[in-house]
């Protein structure tokens, strides 16, 4: 059974260090994040992550009786008072439950030494949280093998991506590097870039995916840097009929992995 402590004081230091994983820094300095709700405690303890701590809101405790045999036996569970739980966690609906987790860390064998087929999504200055979000949770549904995040793309445990990822942030390996010592690097294990273009000599569906692939995808507004697309091995383009003039990054995404995923099933 859980080992419970009471908190009532927002002076608290536990409480105070909790406050800190607000922001990049705080979760960089500590190796953690905080998650809220059932569903994402679930996820991360389905998926393996290191649990530092359980809150709950102290006059919520039907959220935490619902889920208390599923989630680790080993962790102190914190019941705070109300008004200082609220004030940890961001949603405007607080569930009543929430946890502090250890940041998960992906090993280089996890995505680059990997044999076989292969997907990634290469993220230049990815900036809403709302998309990021949404390319993860998609990449986890469509298998894809990692993401790497570029420079100036939006950190990857802010609550707003967590969320909109849906806990696929605990199985798809992220690795934030610079993608001008990415893309050299994937090339030489056999991995081809690709980005999309509307100059572009071929439709998405018409290029014969190779069996190791990057799919480039760029910043919402200037796309992507110059510098990478110098080293792009191939570009393709998304037929807008409707005479739009793009498409929302994570739709552009959604869009190339699961013609990917076409060509694979078709090739059974």
């Amino acid at each position: 059974m859980n080992r419970r402590v009471l908190i009532t004081s927002p002076q608290n230091e536990q409480v105070k260090r909790w406050k800190k994983l607000h922001s990049k820094k705080g979760r960089l300095q500590e190796q953690a994040l905080l998650i809220e709700g059932e569903h994402l405690l679930l996820e991360a303890h389905t998926a393996s992550v290191r649990f530092e701590a359980i809150l709950v809101n102290s006059e919520k405790a039907d959220a935490w009786r619902r889920i208390e045999g599923r989630l680790p036996m080993d962790v102190v569970v914190y019941e705070l008072a109300p008004a200082i739980f609220d004030a940890l966690v961001d949603t405007e609906t607080p569930q009543g439950v929430a946890a502090v987790i250890s940041i998960p860390v992906w090993p280089r064998e996890a995505w680059l030494e990997k044999e076989g087929d292969l997907t990634y999504l290469l993220l230049d200055a990815i900036q809403d949280p709302g998309n990021l979000g949404t390319m993860i949770r998609t990449a986890q549904a469509a298998g894809v093998d990692g993401i790497l995040l570029g420079k100036g793309t939006v950190d990857p445990f802010n609550a707003k991506v967590v969320r909109a990822a849906m806990g696929a942030i605990f199985r798809v390996p992220l690795i934030q590097m610079d993608l001008a010592e990415a893309i050299p690097l994937l090339q030489a294990h056999g991995v081809t870039i690709v980005n999309t273009s509307p100059h572009a000599g071929a439709y998405h569906f018409d290029y014969p995916y190779p069996s190791r692939v990057a799919l480039l995808l760029g910043n919402e507004g200037r796309g992507v840097d110059e510098k990478h697309l110098a080293h792009v091995d191939a570009a393709i383009k998304i037929p807008m009929p409707g005479e739009t003039e793009s498409l929302n990054v994570s739709i552009t995404s959604a869009i190339l992995m699961y013609e990917r995923i076409r060509q694979q099933f078709q090739g059974r």
